[in-house]
């Protein structure tokens, strides 16, 4: 008797754990990602083949697949197959414990990191602490309100990492100014409109060259080349005398032209006026051979000088001297690496009778490969939105060099290099002043560029060119988005020092100004290694050191890649890690919906990508898996299972009680 009452008092036992099982169930039915747990019963041990009773073995986790609900919040993300979210305890003091969990209802924290509802931060790869940036202001590292312009943005996935290349721009359109006739015609001569539309083909190239890389991000690179043209047509063999080749425009009713990608461009001949060294048809001939390589170079990504045959071979330099000029060579170059042009034809017609010129490709446009493709690109495109910078001297501004007058120049520029201004030349020593170079006695503009050009400090930042009978100092293809600000003196004692009696010679602020279109530009590149260690995912732009904004629109893709997306420029910032178990039974329940990791379940197991994981489903919960009808039958089931084994064990009472009696 004894023995039934004990086998009695196991059912009730069992069965009471098996309420409080379903009972938990039944509690967790709206549980975010809650998975229904049962209980395995064992029959206890024997003897003379009678068992006596039962015991409860486990009770077990069932990791079947939720029930997906969509709920439209961008924090809600799902896992559809195998997996869990990783999530840290990072609350408290010492090391961080990591949880796992099913439940996606995740939100923003206080400090910026992906969190779930009590604060745990979500574990996966994180966006690196320094992002790369390419800059034509090195005082801006971050997009701001100014850069109005998104040039690009893609997203690029390599084998074990991921990157985001941004671009953006200042208002090109507002800050572009046509070059001035006056000075720069026939040297790669630019409207307002012209550089617009340069810019605009330049963003065309740059956006097709990172939908190349973003294809195909494991090419082998190679740098994009600029085709370089030249044409050779009639021209004047000498200054005085009106010799001319046949052919050469002369007079009224005479033309030039060239085929360009199958469009003609022309140009009349300008009458002209004669001037010292010159006669009307030389100078007739010098303007419109100017006024058309200005033709030339209003088309979309070209650009055209008259050019000076300069070597052996011949390297065709832009030259606007009279002399150059009047040898009937023009230099075309495009301006968009690795796109290449066509001329057809090029001739002179004069008298009604055309006389063809000689076309040459000098450098053939070479659209490059990957990562040194778009490098290319860029470069091009930031000159061309940022240009540089031109300051323009007339012979009027520099008081007329007249061989008598002595000249001092120096420079402060930003250097790359060092990071800050500095002087140049400079005296050196620990506290360096301007030391300018003492441009001696100049006769005219010639001299000037001569002696900015041979100075060894000035010609690493800057270079001076006599165009169009003016001193133009630029700085250098290198740093050509640097600003530097010139020191032009009259030496009034000609002592070649710098001192309070020198004169101030002001740069012509009429003509002085970028070459491009005087806006900024500004690439900015991150990058999720996930070859390194997990982390927390921090989603503020501003913290992340992209933008000075600090938020965007959330999203997570089928991988667990998080996009944060600002102004239509789309930014990878994270990956959600999905971690995954030998078995996920061995897995053991803490509450609030988390799970730890022991000895059974073995260590969690991560894969590039997620790949071999549950897919993530954004904007989605995984529902509790608690069937709310099965577990009210399965409580009438040990419900009468704990009656009946009541009933055992009061049957058994009253049979003892009977033995009892008859013993008395």
């Amino acid at each position: 008797m004894i023995g039934s009452l004990w086998t009695g008092i196991s059912g009730l036992a069992g069965a009471q754990t098996a309420l409080d099982n379903e009972s938990n169930n039944i509690a967790n039915v709206n549980t975010i990602g809650f998975k229904s747990s049962r209980i395995s019963f064992a029959d206890q041990m024997y003897q003379n083949n009678i068992g006596k009773g039962t015991q409860v073995l486990d009770a077990e986790k069932m990791y079947t697949q939720g029930n997906l609900k969509t709920t439209g919040v961008n924090f809600d993300v799902a896992l559809s197959g195998d997996g869990f979210f990783a999530v840290s305890n990072t609350r408290g003091g010492g090391t961080a414990e990591t949880f796992y969990t099913r439940a996606g209802n995740f939100r923003m924290g206080d400090s910026g990191n992906l969190q779930d509802t009590i604060g745990n931060e979500v574990q996966g790869w994180a966006v690196g602490t320094e992002p790369i940036t390419t800059t034509s202001n090195p005082n801006i590292d971050r997009f701001t309100t100014d850069y109005t312009k998104l040039l690009s943005s893609k997203i690029i996935n390599y084998s074990s990492a991921i990157e985001t290349v941004t671009a953006k721009a200042t208002d090109y359109t507002l800050t572009a100014v046509s070059d001035d006739a006056k000075i720069f015609s026939g040297y790669g001569l630019k409207s307002k409109y012209g550089k617009i539309s340069d810019v605009e083909e330049l963003v065309k190239a740059y956006s097709t060259a990172l939908q190349n890389l973003k294809s195909d991000p494991n090419s082998s690179s190679a740098s994009a080349t600029t085709q370089i043209s030249h044409i050779d047509l009639p021209g004047y063999t000498a200054l005085t005398g009106s010799t001319a080749e046949t052919g050469a425009v002369t007079k009224d009713g005479d033309q030039v032209y060239i085929y360009i990608d199958g469009k003609k461009i022309s140009q009349s001949y300008i009458s002209g006026t004669a001037r010292t060294g010159v006669d009307a048809a030389q100078d007739g001939y010098i303007k419109t051979m100017k006024a058309f390589a200005d033709k030339i170079s209003e088309i979309p990504g070209l650009k055209a000088y008259v050019a000076d045959p300069v070597g052996s071979p011949a390297n065709y330099v832009p030259s606007t001297a009279d002399l150059d000029v009047l040898q009937g060579i023009l230099r075309i170059e495009s301006i968009i690496p690795g796109k290449s042009f066509t001329i057809s034809s090029v001739s002179m017609v004069s008298s009604g009778t055309d006389k063809p010129g000689v076309y040459v490709n000098d450098t053939v446009a070479d659209a490059g490969k990957g990562v040194g493709a778009l490098e290319s690109i860029r470069s091009a495109l930031n000159e061309a939105i940022t240009g540089k910078q031109t300051d323009v001297y007339t012979l009027t501004d520099l008081g007329t060099p007249d061989g008598i007058k002595d000249y001092l120049y120096g420079i402060s520029i930003y250097d790359k290099g060092l990071e800050k201004n500095i002087l140049v030349p400079n005296t050196g020593g620990t506290n360096p002043v301007l030391d300018p170079i003492a441009i001696t006695s100049p006769a005219g503009v010639d001299a000037f560029v001569s002696a900015i050009n041979l100075d060894p400090d000035l010609k690493q930042y800057i270079v001076a060119t006599n165009v169009n009978g003016n001193l133009v100092i630029r700085t250098l293809d290198s740093n050509f988005d640097v600003e530097f600000s010139g020191d032009m003196k009259l030496d009034v004692n000609s002592d070649g020092l710098l001192d309070a009696l020198d004169t101030d010679i002001k740069r012509n602020a009429d003509y002085s100004g970028r070459e491009g279109t005087g806006a900024e530009f500004l690439e900015i590149k991150t990058r999720i290694d996930q070859t390194a260690s997990k982390g927390s995912l921090q989603l503020r732009l501003d913290t992340l050191g992209i933008s000075d904004s600090a938020f965007g629109d959330f999203a997570v893709d089928s991988t667990g890649l998080i996009t944060m997306t600002q102004d239509g420029a789309m930014f990878a910032v994270g990956q959600i890690a999905i971690a995954r178990f030998i078995t996920n039974r061995g897995l053991e329940p803490v509450g609030n919906n988390l799970l730890s990791s022991t000895l059974a379940s073995g260590d969690p197991i991560y894969n590039l990508n997620n790949d071999k994981t549950a897919e993530v489903k954004a904007n989605t919960l995984e529902l509790s898996t608690a069937d709310l009808s099965e577990s009210l039958v399965n409580l009438m089931v040990f419900q009468r299972a704990f009656e009946a084994n009541s009933k055992s064990i009061t049957t058994a009472d009253t049979i003892l009680n009977t033995l009892i009696q008859l013993k008395r």
